[in-house]
């Protein structure tokens, strides 16, 4: 492996070899320079000039060591490009046949049922809506995976978008089993909150990471880390750096938390008949859990609004990556959805939702109606998702690719060299679609980050009292924990 970075000097830093095979070749853009190359073969030799390196000799060798891989592997990432294009053919097509023939079905079933069984007419119509909504998303997903350029982002991005086919199924299925809805309701609760932490990574790794987001943060003016009223008088001022990224973090963190055991506590309760959904009884565990999710839930909005306006105008220059769409999206499935059914779950109480025939009571038809509503909204939230979130914004650019042709073209050592501002990792070809699944699919990070803040969270909140040390000591041990 050749590792190529500056200097005390200014130079260039002795590449090193490394032993072994190499299975990949990886280039990276972000600060304008390749960062690390790894070449095949087992023939390897130390590229060392002394005290002086001969940067083109470096580039030559680079080169024609590149050139000599392309047969083997680049026929190797042209088959599987080959085959994951195939595979979305074939799944356009089948798509194209299931959404043909199951469509007409479901809603001239729903027609036929609409008034012998009102029931099953909701089912069908609703399976309508979800049916269209699963192929949009899983398209999506699909093509993030086929163009995995920013892994570091994009695995958030996938996340994300498992949020509306999960939403959708789960409560299509809830319409159908309404024995087992609480339980169906289990999956789409976990996973509701894990969005949230899921957004806020995202935006982090937009602006280049934790390290970044600090130094950004500590350039900031301190009006950023003050609350508005009723918020200004129950807590003090963040200040603009570490405390202000650990307090937003840590508030959608708790927020994980607190749905992770209101949602084991609902699964205990009910079984034994004291959780009595939908019923504001202080002898009934909903109210309590619906008091301790609305309140862990705002405070994990504030904080996500904290973060956004501080960083904004990074996420929208020197590029755009529309922040305000991608907000609101979120904000919306997760956020409204959560509102919604509270709401209408007080309308069931205060008797304006009843009962429904012999076989519906008041309870079983707020629930459909929940259920079905977010069936239909979801369709629409797959048409947002796939413009807030189009895989075409983590392509690589133009410039980019002509970059990666010739690394060593901003090597920092020209006065004249423009600033470039930390960006997402960006690779020049895009992650195998089996390695991009796995790193969007198992959460790694999630445990690991809340250790990690909880183990820096007192050295930290000692220092804020310090406003002048905040900046360098906090930084230093957040660094340290990472």
């Amino acid at each position: 492996m050749f590792r190529l970075g500056g200097n005390d000097e200014g130079g260039i830093s002795p590449p090193i070899a490394g032993d072994g095979d190499v299975e990949s070749e990886e280039v990276v853009f972000g600060g304008g320079i390749a960062d690390e190359y790894d070449f095949r073969g087992q023939d390897r030799e130390m590229l060392l000039l002394d005290n002086e390196y001969d940067i083109d000799g470096v580039a030559s060798e680079i080169e024609e060591r590149r050139e000599s891989n392309d047969s083997a592997g680049g026929i190797h990432l042209v088959i599987a490009s080959a085959l994951m294009r195939r595979l979305g053919h074939i799944y356009a097509v089948a798509s194209a046949l299931v959404l043909v023939i199951a469509v007409p079905i479901l809603i001239i079933t729903a027609y036929r049922d609409y008034h012998d069984r009102p029931d099953f007419a909701a089912f069908n119509s609703a399976g309508t809506f979800v049916l269209v909504t699963v192929v949009m998303s899983n398209f999506q997903i699909y093509r993030q995976l086929t163009s995995w350029y920013m892994p570091n982002v994009q695995k958030f991005v996938v996340r994300i978008l498992w949020m509306v086919p999960l939403y959708a199924v789960q409560s299509w299925l809830s319409l159908r089993f309404r024995d087992a809805r609480i339980y169906i309701d289990t999956l789409r609760d976990l996973y509701e909150a894990f969005v949230v932490q899921s957004f806020v990574y995202y935006l982090i790794e937009l602006i280049g990471g934790e390290v970044e987001l600090i130094a950004i943060l500590q350039g900031k003016d301190e009006h950023y880390g003050e609350h508005h009223s009723p918020m200004k008088y129950i807590f003090r001022k963040w200040e603009m750096g570490v405390e202000f990224m650990l307090q937003c973090k840590y508030g959608v963190l708790q927020y994980v938390v607190v749905k992770t055991l209101a949602t084991l506590a609902t699964a205990a309760l009910e079984p034994l008949g004291l959780y009595g959904e939908g019923v504001f009884d202080l002898q009934k565990g909903y109210t309590y859990i619906s008091f301790a999710i609305n309140v862990s839930q705002m405070w994990a909005l504030y904080c996500l609004v904290m973060l956004y306006h501080a960083s904004s105008e990074e996420l929208r220059q020197p590029r755009n990556w529309h922040p305000l769409g991608k907000f609101l999206c979120v904000k919306g499935v997760v956020f409204f959805t959560w509102w919604q059914s509270v709401g209408i779950f007080f309308l069931r109480s205060h008797g304006i939702i009843g009962d429904l025939g012999p076989n519906w009571a008041a309870d079983d038809v707020a629930n459909a109606l929940q259920d079905y509503l977010v069936c239909v909204e979801m369709f629409f939230f797959a048409i947002a998702h796939s413009f807030t979130f189009t895989h075409k914004e983590y392509m690589p650019t133009e410039e980019e690719l002509r970059n990666a042709g010739n690394p060593f073209e901003n090597d920092g050592e020209s006065d004249d060299a423009a600033y470039r501002p930390p960006t997402a990792r960006t690779l020049h070809t895009p992650m195998d679609f089996k390695d991009a699944f796995w790193s969007s699919t198992v959460p790694n990070e999630t445990l690991e980050e809340i250790k990690r803040l909880r183990n820096v969270s007192d050295e930290v909140r000692d220092l804020s009292n310090e406003p002048n040390m905040i900046s360098m000591a906090s930084l230093q041990r957040y660094a340290e924990s990472i």
